[in-house]
């Protein structure tokens, strides 16, 4: 009994170490819960992202987790960046979530699918600080139903 409780640590940590090493670029993850799974044009999702090295280059991701009742295969975001000394850059970005015959893009598991759209390859903060994102959906419905969780996700950039 002993010797299995041995391997089953072991093998614990080594499972935690090869996750930990995995995730050496990412400097920043974390998502938002949409209400009800039925995303409101009035809510904002909204990420503080603290950037103390501003020679690294970095890439931005948007995740998106959706149930198969998403009405769309594309979903529309405004994304609003504002920098520690205010400064704002607003842009608008379409995610592809299924192919044209309707097949949804990203890992699943059940009824909800997970995608991870790569929105910025390579960019600069051109200072140390707390950089602000804010999310809103663009689509023409009032409420979008079907959005479980929108997320945000930088990673340093592969040179």
């Amino acid at each position: 009994m002993k010797l299995k409780s041995k391997y089953f640590l072991l093998l614990s940590f080594a499972l935690i170490f090869i996750a930990s090493a995995c995730n050496e670029n990412r400097v920043y993850e974390n998502y938002i819960d949409i209400p009800n799974y039925e995303w409101s044009k009035d809510h904002i999702a909204h990420f503080e992202v603290e950037i103390t090295d501003s020679i690294q280059p970095y890439s931005i991701y948007v995740n998106i987790r959706n149930t198969g009742k998403y009405p769309y295969s594309n979903l529309w975001l405004f994304v609003k960046q504002t920098d520690p000394e205010g400064k704002i850059v607003e842009d608008k970005f379409e995610c592809q979530l299924a192919s044209d015959t309707g097949e949804w893009y990203g890992s699943g598991f059940g009824n909800i699918f997970d995608l991870q759209v790569l929105y910025k390859p390579v960019i600069s903060f051109t200072k140390p600080g707390l950089y602000t994102f804010e999310l809103v959906q663009g689509m023409r419905d009032d409420n979008l139903p079907g959005i479980v969780n929108i997320g945000l996700k930088l990673d340093k950039a592969n040179q």
